[in-house]
């Protein structure tokens, strides 16, 4: 059996709303023809089930996780229905105080201003089988942070989202995929299972659980980008990575 896991990352999915967002936005069809192809070639995973697959090596072969990060609320508009329609399991990473607000962190840089889900939002997803995890408190840039605002917003965040939520919050991601040795420890030490970056790549059983690989599906990606991303582990969506890939095995094999 291949050893081997994929995480998705995914962030708004709707129509872009301006240029300098539309890398982040994955239209509602592409979404739905990518989940398609997903639920018929691989099987969609929960991210618990991914990690009781690394530690045990139970569960089916190459499973793939869906995870969004932010929390839009176009998101459980746009991507529930088809999440439920084809019974695949998400983790959705929210902004513990920006619930029911909006994408301050992105608006301040002259992104468009998108409404974040609310409280009523997150139970419809968690109902339909997305699980909540904590993208800290404000979406800093945590190598950034002073180390007592860093431990605020990777603990707090956990706890201010298990208040709200009712239940255990296991789960992380960093903003923008950014994290220090120190980040790294204070996620262990609050008490997450996993965390996810955005680096990308497989999963296999040596992976450190708090520097999981995910794979960021770009707005622009058509379906065979989509399926060059989860056959090759990478981010690289240009039409020459299975020659790339290919020409480098052979050289690697003619070398040894």
């Amino acid at each position: 059996m291949s050893r081997r896991a994929l995480i998705l990352m995914y962030h708004i999915v709707d129509h872009p709303r301006a240029a300098d967002e539309a890398k982040y936005c994955c239209t509602p069809e592409r979404f739905a023809r990518q989940m398609a192809w997903l639920a018929e070639h691989h099987t969609p995973v929960s991210l618990d089930a991914l990690l009781h697959w690394l530690e045990t090596g139970e569960g089916p072969a190459d499973p793939v996780a869906v995870t969004f990060d932010d929390g839009f609320a176009v998101t459980c508009e746009n991507a529930l229905p088809v999440l439920e329609r084809l019974k695949i399991p998400a983790t959705m990473f929210l902004v513990a105080d920006r619930i029911g607000a909006d994408n301050d962190w992105m608006h301040q840089r002259g992104r468009p201003r998108r409404r974040l889900m609310d409280l009523a939002q997150i139970r419809a997803m968690e109902a339909a089988g997305v699980t909540m995890g904590s993208h800290t408190l404000t979406h800093p840039r945590l190598p950034e942070c002073p180390p007592e605002r860093k431990a605020r917003e990777i603990a707090d965040s956990r706890k201010r989202l298990e208040d709200q939520l009712g239940h255990a919050v296991e789960h992380f991601a960093y903003p923008y995929g950014l994290y220090d040795d120190q980040a790294l420890e204070l996620v262990r030490t609050a008490g997450y299972r996993s965390a996810c970056s955005t680096r990308s790549g497989f999963n296999n059983p040596r992976v450190d659980r708090y520097q999981l690989r995910r794979i960021e599906v770009f707005g622009s990606d058509r379906l065979w980008q989509f399926r060059n991303k989860l056959r090759f582990g990478t981010n690289d969506d240009h039409w020459t990575l299975p020659l790339r890939y290919y020409a480098g095995r052979l050289r690697a094999r003619l070398g040894g």
